[in-house]
């Protein structure tokens, strides 16, 4: 669940009055400790998505048939008369 922005505006706010300075520290503390934890459980919810790439064993799953000896400035004859 994401935490609400105005946990850390009400926390900066107590904190830079001087009124109930410990409050707004631990609102501050505790925005960034949920954010950190929202954004390492989208990290691995991304990483666990996308876990068949061109990194995975299986040989079908790649998606281009490049040839592995060209350079990368390498341009077939068809695609240079495409280009003219």
């Amino acid at each position: 669940m994401a935490v609400s922005i105005w946990y850390l505006y009400v926390g900066l706010f107590l904190c830079c009055s001087g009124f109930l300075t410990p409050l707004g520290i631990f609102y501050v503390a505790w925005w960034f400790w949920n954010r950190h934890e929202d954004l390492e459980k989208a990290k691995s919810g991304f990483t666990q998505n996308n876990c068949g790439g061109f990194n995975s064993t299986d040989s079908t799953s790649r998606k281009t048939t490049a040839n592995e000896d060209a350079s990368r400035d390498y341009f077939s004859k068809e695609t240079q008369e495409e280009n003219r």
